[in-house]
């Protein structure tokens, strides 16, 4: 595998490290450019470049006149651009449902096994909300549902993915979300992954997740 590298590389991992190591936290500006520059050798058209390269990902924004900025780093804003990024690629519905399956049936067991005592007022409350959701509320609703699964895994990385591909999957649900038929079994299928999570039963969670995102599936394929 290549390795990328050269100057516009080791100026944008500069940046990066001081973000990781807390020297510059959400909100403190970053060196001039001068500065960096020089402490980097490199030109100052070159750190402009590495600059813009870096807001084009939002991790820095630039204030005319008051300088270059550290995001707020929130995950929703970094990850946008990832999601245009899955967008463009154009996968079909059926690799989107490939994707979640690699996923998602083992947070759920995940989910299952690190749940806290505490931690089902959330879950609760969205069952309740997807029982009495509609065909426009219907789909952020399921998002969350799966969302809230992902968050109890603790794996950040595993999370940022989700989000992702959360545009792509509000377009296959705003067309499952007509079906009044798709709306009730979803809501039947989200209990009994909850109740698993809710025992605490790994194997029976990932089983009752696999089902659903299976049976969701079966819509897009060609009969």
């Amino acid at each position: 595998m290549k390795t990328v590298s050269g100057p516009l590389h080791d100026v944008k991992e500069h940046v990066i490290n001081l973000i990781l190591n807390g020297e510059l936290s959400p909100g403190d500006v970053l060196p001039a450019e001068r500065e960096l520059a020089t402490l980097l050798g490199v030109s100052r058209p070159l750190v402009r470049e590495a600059l813009r390269s870096l807001e084009a990902v939002n991790i820095v924004e630039s204030k005319r006149g008051a300088g270059t900025y550290v995001t707020d780093l929130s995950p929703e804003f970094l990850l946008a651009p990832l999601s245009y990024a899955f967008r463009l690629v154009r996968g079909s519905e059926i690799d989107l449902f490939e994707l979640r399956r690699f996923l998602e049936p083992q947070a759920a067991a995940m989910a299952a096994m690190h749940l806290p005592d505490d931690d089902l007022g959330e879950l609760d409350q969205l069952l309740d909300a997807l029982d009495a959701s509609d065909q426009h509320t219907f789909p952020e609703l399921d998002i969350a549902f799966h969302e809230w699964i992902v968050r109890r895994t603790n794996n950040r990385l595993l999370l940022s993915v989700v989000r992702g591909i959360r545009d792509l999957e509000y377009q296959v649900l705003a067309v499952t979300a007509n079906s009044a038929e798709s709306r009730l079994l979803s809501a039947v299928e989200h209990r009994t992954i909850a109740s698993a999570i809710r025992a605490r039963d790994p194997e029976r969670a990932r089983a009752a997740m696999l089902l659903h995102l299976a049976r969701v599936e079966d819509q897009f394929r060609p009969v």
